[in-house]
């Protein structure tokens, strides 16, 4: 039987497949006519993908270049490797080392020491034949797979890193196989609770291991996790020491904001999340399309359920107008937010938090329990805290045409196992899941149910416009400097 044609850089080699490269002639010398390397399927268009990693890599090593970029298509390649012989061992109910695949592996392992040394060919063996798998042989496969956010991807490197640093002072295995659940407690003991580390940082790194090694486990079938369980207790509270908790903002505070803040941005952005609960991420990532017809569509948030339409507050009317006429459909709301750079994890309102934040403390609006806090107990989310807690008020006033279900539809969290300025709601497969979304009208009420406090303008006109000149001159000097 004729066997089925294969794309470029492919061949047949007998029954299997292989990467063929040619070898510029200058090299010829040192490499031979071309680079082969048999692929671990036997599938024509299986094989179309696998070569991809092992078409770079061999071009690397011509090129010379032997690096993580060539390390990772290597460790990628050897899991495959390990999970054929699985699959074949299971199939044909052979041990490992009887394997076919197992006998090709020696040949592949002979070819790499050739290519690209002893150690990395030792490395290939062990990742393939199931001894030992580095922590971060997979990691950008996780990446790629689960789109994480940046931030979260560095939190994960920098956990993997301490792992790797306590490794080699403990002389412990730097393989995913050598955490067994005894080793993990002791690396959780020694790194965070000897320490007396903080336990929601601790907790944060022990559930980005958690999560990788379930996927591990999911994928790869490396299983039991060893961090399953593995967590920081808080430490017990002291019923006389003050400990501080964040909250919505006062009318009071409200007031001396709304009236104070100097920089029209900034007043802006605390006037949008006052009157409708957005995140402050949520408002800088608003185009002029989300803001058209009364509505507005939030469609970059932080979990599923914040993604919303949602009816624009009347008193938004002047603002929304000033920053969306004349502007083309995709230009950002506030477009004047300078663009952070690429592989950044600031988010583009981060201009905002800080200058906010001094704003803040400038008016007078701090507060801690302790000299010792370092957070203040209000911050620019205790804008949104305050429309929840404004619309849960009404209701309780006797405002009508909405209920406290209602609220989380328009700000955006979940109903079923949700709470509500700290309170679980009840009911939350009944209206949550099988009741669906509140109605427009609902959603109208609500949002119309939450009013600024008294003598508090929704517009103004009197901001430090000296002070925004002097920062845009400062930030022009150099380019005018390099005209001339």
């Amino acid at each position: 039987m004729k066997k089925p044609k294969l794309g470029p850089y492919l061949e047949w080699h007998g029954n299997q497949i292989r990467v063929v490269v040619r070898v510029p002639p200058k090299l010829k010398s040192q490499f031979g006519s071309k680079l082969r390397e048999v692929l671990v399927t036997r599938n024509p268009l299986d094989a179309d993908s696998e070569k991809v990693q092992v078409v770079r890599r061999l071009k690397a090593k011509l090129k010379g270049q032997k690096s993580a970029e060539v390390q990772q298509p290597l460790i990628e390649e050897a899991m495959r490797w390990r999970l054929a012989a699985q699959r074949e061992a299971i199939a044909n109910n052979l041990t490992d080392d009887q394997t076919t695949v197992a006998e090709a592996l020696s040949d592949t392992v002979d070819r790499i020491a050739r290519l690209h040394g002893p150690a990395e060919a030792r490395q290939f063996a062990a990742v393939a034949s199931g001894v030992a798998t580095p922590f971060r042989a997979l990691l950008d496969v996780w990446f790629e797979e689960g789109n994480f956010t940046i931030g979260y991807q560095e939190d994960v490197r920098r956990v993997l890193g301490r792992l790797e640093a306590w490794c080699a002072s403990t002389a412990t295995v730097q393989s995913v196989e050598a955490i067994k659940v005894a080793i993990a407690g002791r690396f959780v003991h020694e790194n965070y609770i000897r320490p007396k580390a903080n336990h929601t940082t601790a907790n944060k790194d022990l559930s980005c291991l958690r999560s990788y090694w379930e996927w591990l486990g999911l994928r790869y079938g490396m299983t039991p996790n060893p961090w399953h369980r593995q967590t920081v207790k808080a430490p017990n509270k002291r019923h006389d020491v003050e400990e501080g908790q964040k909250r919505p903002f006062t009318d009071a505070e409200v007031r001396t904001l709304l009236r104070g803040i100097k920089t029209k941005r900034d007043w802006q952005f605390s006037l949008m999340s006052a009157l409708s609960g957005l995140r402050i991420d949520e408002i800088g990532s608003l185009r002029v399309k989300d803001c058209q017809d009364g509505k507005i569509t939030v469609a970059k948030s932080k979990t599923p359920s914040g993604k919303r339409t949602i009816p624009a507050h009347p008193a938004l009317a002047t603002l929304i107008a000033e920053r969306t006429t004349g502007k083309s459909p995709n230009a950002y709301f506030f477009d004047d937010l300078p663009e952070q750079k690429p592989g950044s994890k600031r988010g583009r309102s981060a201009p905002v938090t800080q200058s906010f934040s001094r704003e803040r403390v400038r008016l007078g609006v701090d507060e801690r329990a302790s000299e010792d806090q370092r957070q203040s107990n209000v911050d620019f989310h205790s804008w949104r805290r305050w429309f929840i807690r404004q619309a849960r008020v009404a209701l309780d006033n006797g405002a009508v045409g909405y209920s406290a279900w209602t609220i989380p539809d328009v700000v955006g969290h979940k109903v079923e196992g949700g709470k509500l300025d700290g309170v679980e709601l009840p009911l939350g497969l009944t209206i949550g899941r099988y009741a669906g979304k509140a109605s427009w009208e609902a959603m109208t009420a609500c949002v119309n149910a939450v009013t600024l406090p008294e003598g508090v303008p929704h517009f103004r006109v009197d901001f430090d416009k000296a002070s925004m000149g002097r920062r845009r001159r400062r930030t022009n000097a150099p380019l005018q400097v390099a005209a001339e």
